[in-house]
């Protein structure tokens, strides 16, 4: 009965030394002698080598050396003499034979499996300190990144303020706009490039818009004549090789990284970069933000203009558009000098002349903005500070043109039926504006208080 327990004791400490185990987990202890867990990567957590296997790789590491003697013996030998080398080469020989037939036995199988195993193991960990030093360093550089974009960008919020706060006021003449423009460059002593850009501001840029900028395009060659921008808060005017057009840009056209010092806008072919003109960039991000200041028209239009002095043809234009948004062309602006076959203002759905001079405006005068008005299917005012010859007004009584005479204050008055009509309308909207103004607190008051 003993026996049976002695019998029953040693089957069952065998069986707890391979509880557990799968088959294969065996034959990799057999093999290995290192069990199937030993494939953690961490180096401290591996079964130690038995007595017998450690002797082996001992024997294997000497005869690897042994190897390495012989063959620096043999090249040795080559230079000094045949028998140096046949010593080198027999060490080679022997040791490599031997160390070939004990990597064969059992427990040489073991030692390579093992030592493969660990330089798996070691590979995967290098590979993984790899990665994590790599993400690390990405890491580190989409913060750096991160940061820059957001000082850069920053930096050109408060360029942009102090362009708007340094900015002429809106109605300033537009050779003093663009001297202030190019104050800051480089061609701020260049009378020919000041000269080119007020032809192309009296072409393209109406009186009430501010400049933001005067650019010059990038040249392949030094005889090749750059094309010249000025940007304004409402559009652009471009002037290249004697050809002036009107420009919008968009944000198609702006290839831009405010982190980088580079950068350009495009019309077309032409290419105007930021390296060249630095104050570009900070007057493309200031347009929305300069646009967003400009008065409100609608807001104008519902009170009467307020009186400006009028010095030049200038400062009449400007009060003859305050005073079209109050007659209800809320959208009228003053067009560049010498434009849109002489009309001063667009709107649109009207058009208008402005005249100061010293003599009334005469009949061919009104014919001709009728002519304009009508191939533009527009309404046509005239504001002229002389007043008209009397032809002048009954010929414009019959086609429905509005006549005005100004003041030196800007005043208009009308001169005939169609202006007449115009201003009343006017001024009954705006009285309606502001009773409707006055009385709506009163209504509240009064809903609120009845019982």
């Amino acid at each position: 009965m003993s026996d049976g327990v002695i019998g029953y004791h040693g089957q069952g400490a065998g069986g707890c030394r391979g509880l557990g185990r799968t088959p294969a987990d065996q034959r990799s202890v057999e093999v290995t002698g290192t069990p199937a867990a030993g494939d953690d990567d961490t180096p401290g957590r591996e079964v130690p080598r038995s007595p017998g296997d450690a002797r082996v790789g001992l024997i294997s590491a000497l005869l690897a050396f042994g190897e390495v003697i012989g063959v620096l013996v043999l090249l040795v030998g080559i230079f000094v003499s045949t028998a140096v080398w046949a010593v080198g080469a027999a060490v080679f020989i022997v040791s490599g034979s031997i160390h070939w037939l004990l990597r064969r036995t059992p427990a040489g199988r073991r030692n390579t499996a093992r030592d493969e195993r660990d330089a798996a193991r070691y590979a995967r960990m290098r590979a993984r300190a790899a990665a994590r030093a790599e993400q690390e360093q990405q890491a580190a550089a989409a913060d750096v990144a991160e940061r820059r974009a957001r000082e850069a960008e920053q930096a050109l919020r408060r360029a942009v303020r102090e362009l708007l706060d340094a900015l002429p006021a809106r109605g300033t003449p537009q050779d003093e706009a663009i001297a202030h423009c190019l104050a800051t460059t480089v061609e701020a002593r260049n009378p020919r490039l000041q000269a080119e850009a007020e032809r192309l501001a009296r072409r393209h840029v109406a009186v009430d818009e501010r400049i933001l900028c005067v650019a010059r395009s990038a040249t392949e060659g030094l005889k090749e004549r750059p094309a010249l921008l000025i940007l304004t808060d409402r559009g652009a005017a471009v002037s290249d090789k004697g050809v002036s057009y009107r420009f919008d840009p968009g944000p198609e056209d702006v290839i831009d990284a405010p982190e980088a010092s580079w950068g350009e806008l495009r019309a077309g072919e032409l290419v105007f970069s930021f390296s060249r003109n630095p104050r570009l960039r900070v007057a493309l991000a200031a347009r929305e933000e300069a646009a967003a200041a400009a008065p409100s028209t609608a807001a104008a239009a519902a009170v009467r203009p307020v009186q400006r002095l009028i010095r030049d043809a200038r400062d009449a234009e400007l009060a003859a558009v305050d005073w079209m948004r109050y007659l209800g062309f809320t959208d009228a602006v003053a067009t560049p000098v010498g434009a849109d076959e002489g009309i001063d203002v667009l709107a649109e759905h009207a058009v208008a002349q402005v005249k100061k001079e010293g003599s009334p405006t005469s009949r061919p005068t009104v014919q001709q903005l009728h002519g304009v008005a009508a191939a533009k299917q527009r309404s046509a005012l005239f504001f002229s500070m002389a007043g008209y010859t009397p032809p002048a007004i009954a010929w414009a009584s019959q086609q429905g043109i509005a006549l005005f005479q100004y003041d030196l204050q800007g005043t208009p008055q009308p001169v005939n039926p169609p202006a007449l009509h115009l201003l009343e309308a006017a001024d009954e909207r705006a009285s309606g504006t502001a009773d409707a103004a006055a009385a709506t607190p009163a209504d509240t008051t009064g809903s609120t208080a009845a019982p």
